[in-house]
């Protein structure tokens, strides 16, 4: 299980130092292809949970993940 002090820590970090990959997950995991703005809106073990110009879209793991795989999943994720 993520905690809600994990999925704040690492939502901040990404939204202030990985725009770019957030912006990748959106164009590559979704059929969303335009967007005005983005941002990491929570970590799950099963999903993570992207705001986009006011809507949320989820983008499920390909397997259930722990805190500690958080970071090679978002990793690995990056196409």
């Amino acid at each position: 299980m993520i905690s809600e002090k994990t999925s704040r820590r690492i939502c901040s970090h990404m939204n202030k130092d990985h725009m770019d990959a957030i912006h990748n997950y959106l164009k590559n995991y979704t059929d969303i292809v335009s967007f005005q703005e983005a941002e990491l809106f929570e970590i799950t073990s099963k999903f993570m949970k992207i705001k986009y110009d006011g809507k949320f879209i989820e983008i499920a793991f390909p397997k259930e993940i722990s805190e500690q795989e958080i970071k090679s999943t978002l990793v690995a994720m990056i196409l």
